[in-house]
């Protein structure tokens, strides 16, 4: 990705400098190695230009760390090297990261409704991580049983070496338990490593298998009626959350679409989010919006939970819309298809819970 990275920063007019390129690419790849949530956060909101406080405190934080041992960016730079991190994000060694970084950026996008004007495709970008990473880390991991491999002392290990030339028994002895220690916590973990993806396989067959059968029930639980039988214009929302609470492991089930198009949402109307959350039953917005981890729930990574929080405050009037729109810099008469509507809420309902 580092020539892409080039490439990027070719695009925006900045100093060609091979050398400063080459820090800048060094800083973005240390900082995305410990990258948390509200990093990728700060990040989208950045990309997206979603009007970040260029002069708050975290803003510097993340300025001093994408500047790596070059001078520190201005603000134009900082806001594509934010894109290019979400970037390097999404293309991470570690699944955990390359799912959070792909979930974060496919829910800030809000299905299209936020325009990204930066020289790389990063909502496509995402989607593709998304679709190969709900195949590829839903295969069985090997439970072949290998032949076990008693732990072994490191004969080269360089502090027992020194402690055997000293001929104090002392020094060797407290040098051999340091190494017994390295060589046992390699093998407890790798046992580690294994009982996680166990575990982890494990989850996503009782996730496949919970969608399964509520998908054949073909019933609303929150709703408490056949999918049929819900009002076309609360269908989005409600199975959104649905899907979302059977999902169990980022970044969901494969075939979201057609998972979401068998539950009849494809004759639901196109609707705008106001219009959608406003017009859900007071019951369902009350479970729904208690059952979130509210100080997850931003105007930036999830607008669709946002103004259902909203919504909920004003005790369902329809006076949350206009702050809404302001602070999330998303139109009040913008709409989007049954489907891009279920898929959005769904991506921020999993990413509330799983995130």
């Amino acid at each position: 990705m580092q020539d892409q990275f080039s490439s990027w920063y070719a695009s925006m007019s900045f100093q060609q400098d091979a050398a400063l390129i080459e820090k800048r690419w060094t800083a973005i790849e240390g900082y995305v190695e410990a990258v948390t949530k509200s990093d990728l956060a700060l990040l989208a909101k950045l990309a997206f230009r979603l009007t970040p406080q260029m002069g708050s405190s975290e803003v510097a934080t993340l300025r001093q760390a994408l500047a790596g041992e070059a001078t520190q960016p201005g603000d134009d730079e900082l806001i594509m090297l934010s894109a290019s991190a979400l970037a390097a994000a999404t293309g991470s060694e570690t699944d955990g990261v390359t799912a959070l970084a792909a979930t974060v950026v496919s829910s800030v996008s809000c299905g299209g409704l936020r325009e990204l004007k930066q020289p790389m495709d990063l909502v496509g970008m995402a989607d593709n991580v998304l679709r190969r990473l709900s195949e590829t880390s839903r295969r069985r991991p090997s439970l072949e049983q290998v032949k076990l491999v008693a732990p072994t002392v490191d004969k080269n290990d360089e502090a027992l070496i020194q402690a055997v030339n000293t001929g104090v028994m002392l020094n060797v002895a407290q040098a051999l338990a340091v190494a017994t220690n390295k060589a046992v916590s390699a093998m407890a973990r790798r046992q580690r490593e294994f009982e996680s993806a166990v575990q982890k396989y494990v989850n996503i067959q009782d996730e496949e298998l919970d969608i399964l059968w509520w998908l054949e029930g073909g019933h609303s639980f929150d709703l408490r009626l056949d999918f049929s039988k819900v009002a076309p214009e609360h269908l989005s929302l409600a199975i959104a959350r649905e899907l979302g609470s059977l999902t169990k492991v980022l970044p969901g089930p494969p075939a979201l679409s057609s998972l979401l198009s068998r539950t009849g949402l494809l004759d639901a109307p196109l609707q705008s989010i106001p219009e959608a959350v406003q017009g859900m039953p007071q019951d369902w917005l009350n479970n729904a919006v208690d059952g979130l981890a509210t100080d997850g729930i931003s105007a930036t990574l999830a607008p669709i939970l946002f103004a259902m929080q909203r919504r909920h405050e004003v005790h369902g009037k329809d006076d949350w819309i206009a702050a809404w729109c302001t602070t999330t810099g998303l139109p009040r008469e913008a709409r989007l298809s049954p489907l891009q509507f279920a898929a959005a809420a769904y991506r921020e309902f999993s990413l509330a819970r799983l995130g």
